[in-house]
């Protein structure tokens, strides 16, 4: 019986402890059943972050792809945007990427790809998961067992890359800027760094190494120190990258940290379509003032399905997608969310505006209902994002924000609790779609309780 944590259901992807639940015997099953659903002779390509976790089970489930006949193509470590991107460009059939989960500590995601570059949709990962647990993989003749070659995948990505903002380079390189870019211990910094160099931009690199033991980033100390640093150096802005390269939370040149929708809202309009029938993907607890006024086909998903503002954004022909996990999808460029493409898409903005980035967001400034700040220790912040992201009170789910977490109901009340400018000080915004002032101070009480509970049991933990 393939037993696999309770995220694999709540999340709807391979989720789960490595070397507990999710061990390498079951990584080759998973693997063999993944090869099961497509045709012999297909192309998977596979990728990793810099966990060792998840090189072995990476090693494990290429086996099982190779036994059933799959030819494979490794790009070891890479980010997921670069294999989502490689994909849809190298012409392969499927792809899989071994990662850490951001605010899950110890948990491998083993994330399934099809050939236009979009993650498995639930029912699809259960059709793999199940036939692992049905045991009836098909096992080729030793003749016929795939074979496994390597790409630079990297290299193509940064041709591509560099070649889509080429129109912008004299610009962004007149405009002398100065760039903080954490790279978070992943792959993303054997691309960023460089990259921003060769747009004319002066480079500072935080978190570039490979590291020896898990680092969970971005985190609330992270960006804080990130935070400071752009305003020590007198940066332009800061950038802070997840280890898969889908994610950039973007630093303000006052050190404060811009959502993820404030971003949104600069790509765009930074990449505006005049047509009025163009579509854009929105999830659908994002902030309605985003939107609102774009003159433009808004198509709304919720959370839940893996991959569903980029399915999305290619059913409808979408000119961009976005949601308030900080997911940015630009469809003419790659078919997944890309936090290079979002964080030198604002860089090409300020460039062009010859902007400060605090003047340049403070026109895209999302203004809360209601607001409250609360003392909370910044070392224990991401311990209390990790609670409640995996124990929601009743009546609400939790997502993770990248800067924080978001409890949601069904429906569409927010609550948003974030690290605020300060280090010290937690942030809790909340909505109301109906604008009812009574239920958001209740939901502000509400909030301020859960908070005082967690503190309370922290200090008695003591």
């Amino acid at each position: 019986m393939v037993e696999l944590d309770e995220n694999y259901s709540r999340w709807g992807r391979i989720m789960a402890f490595s070397n507990v639940t999710l061990t390498a015997e079951l990584a080759a099953l998973l693997g063999g059943a993944m090869g099961t659903t497509l045709n012999t002779k297909s192309v998977v390509m596979v990728g990793r972050d810099y966990r060792r976790d998840s090189r072995a089970l990476k090693r494990s489930f290429t086996g099982g792809l190779m036994a059933s006949g799959i030819e494979v193509i490794d790009l070891h470590a890479v980010p997921t945007s670069i294999l989502q991107f490689s994909i849809r460009r190298f012409g392969a059939d499927a792809g899989v990427m071994f990662t850490r989960s951001h605010n899950l500590a110890g948990m491998v995601s083993i994330k399934l790809f099809d050939s236009t570059g979009i993650e498995f949709e639930r029912e699809k990962t259960n059709k793999v998961v199940q036939l692992a647990d049905s045991k009836e993989i098909r096992r080729v003749s030793s003749q016929e067992v795939g074979w496994i070659s390597v790409a630079d995948a990297m290299t193509v990505y940064d041709r591509s890359l560099a070649g889509f903002f080429a129109s912008s380079q004299y610009v962004i390189s007149q405009a002398k800027l100065r760039v903080v870019v954490d790279c978070a211990c992943g792959p993303a910094s054997l691309i960023m760094p460089d990259l921003l160099n060769e747009l004319g931009c002066e480079v500072i690199t935080l978190n570039a190494h490979r590291p020896r033991n898990p680092a969970f980033l971005p985190n609330p100390e992270s960006l804080s120190r990130l935070g400071e640093t752009v305003k020590a150096t007198g940066s332009s802005l800061g950038i802070a990258l997840d280890a898969e390269g889908r994610h950039a939370i973007i630093i303000d040149s006052q050190g404060r940290i811009r959502s993820s929708e404030e971003t949104a809202s600069v790509n765009l309009h930074s990449r505006y379509d005049p047509n009025p029938n163009a579509s854009v993907v929105v999830g659908s607890t994002v902030h309605p003032s985003v939107y609102q006024g774009l003159d433009k086909n808004i198509v709304f998903v919720d959370h839940g399905e893996p991959g569903g503002i980029a399915r999305a954004a290619l059913q409808h022909r979408a000119i961009y997608g976005f949601n308030d996990t900080g997911l940015y999808v630009l469809p003419v460029f790659s078919p997944g969310s890309d936090g290079f493409v979002a964080a030198l898409t604002v860089l090409e903005q300020l460039a062009k505006e010859q902007a400060d980035s605090t003047e340049l967001y403070r026109k895209h400034q999302i203004f809360a209902q209601r607001r409250a700040e609360v003392t909370f220790p910044a070392k224990n912040m991401l311990k209390f994002f990790r609670t409640i992201l995996n124990n929601p009170p009743d009546q609400y789910y939790a997502i993770d924000t990248f800067i924080g977490i978001k409890l949601i109901k069904k429906t569409k009340e927010w609550i948003h609790f974030f690290l605020a400018d300060q280090s010290e000080t937690l942030q809790i915004e909340v909505f109301d779609p109906n604008s009812d002032i009574d239920n958001q101070r209740d939901m502000i009480t509400f909030s301020r309780d859960l908070v005082n509970e967690y503190l309370t049991e922290l200090v008695n933990d003591k």
